[in-house]
């Protein structure tokens, strides 16, 4: 099912790893709901090594704020607990 997500959130924690090409950086964000409730999302980033590649994602830090906006494609039938996964393709 399509959907149209944007939401504003601060980065908590980030770790990162190593690989050939990238460096890939996990990072906890914290978004509150209209309840007034804090949700935890998950941000998994690719920064290339090689400076020629263009870079789409800002490097951020922790305590960052980040608004992201964009069509995603959600599964038809969301999981029971209180995980929502989102894949954006480009």
């Amino acid at each position: 099912m399509p959907a149209k997500i944007t939401f504003v959130c601060v980065i908590h924690s980030i770790t990162e790893k190593d690989s050939k090409d990238y460096i890939i950086r996990e990072s906890i964000a914290i978004v509150r709901k209209e309840d007034n409730v804090n949700m935890d999302v998950k941000v998994i980033t690719f920064t290339p090594k090689n400076t020629s590649v263009p870079r789409w994602v800002p490097i951020f830090e922790t305590g960052s704020v980040l608004r992201f906006t964009g069509k995603f494609a959600l599964d038809e039938q969301p999981p029971h607990n209180t995980t929502l996964e989102v894949i954006k393709f480009y």
